[in-house]
């Protein structure tokens, strides 16, 4: 059985006690909208969303992307905020860190964004699939003594 909602195409195995999250026409879509707005870069595939380079910012000599393209990095990492959220956990840390660069971007964070569309590109057929063996017992964990101590 499957249901499409808000981009994700749910898909429940009663068989496998599992629910499949889908979301592999958002992620091209986003893809292709960006293509279509730049033509000059081309998304080369890559194997991992993030390196090492790409939590770093430079303060000096570095030139801002102009208005359109800031709108189009700011509209675009918005989008994969949705899908990283919902079905790639994968991507969640190199899209939160470029939500930071939303307000001021740079060719660096440019970069940084090509990276990561090249990796869903090269990934978008990977799903998130839950399961569990049984529901009769649930087990929940919660921080609840969160700094409650000074010297916390």
């Amino acid at each position: 059985m499957s249901h499409d909602y808000l981009g994700m195409i749910m898909t429940h195995d009663r068989a496998k006690q599992s629910v499949t999250i889908n979301m592999e026409k958002y992620i091209s879509d986003c893809i292709i909208t960006f293509e279509q707005e730049e033509k000059e870069y081309t998304i080369k595939p890559a194997i991992t969303p993030a390196n090492t380079y790409s939590f770093k910012t430079r303060s000096n000599g570095v030139d801002k992307l102009s208005m359109k393209r800031a709108n189009l990095f700011h509209s675009t990492i918005a989008k994969l905020l949705f899908v990283a959220k919902r079905e790639r956990p994968d991507i969640l840390l190199a899209v939160s860190f470029l939500t930071t660069r939303v307000k001021n971007p740079d060719v660096d964070d440019w970069k940084k964004l090509l990276r990561l569309l090249g990796y869903l590109k090269n990934t978008v057929q990977l799903f998130l699939t839950l399961s569990c063996k049984t529901l009769t017992d649930l087990t929940w964990y919660i921080d609840g003594s969160y700094a409650i101590h000074d010297e916390m």
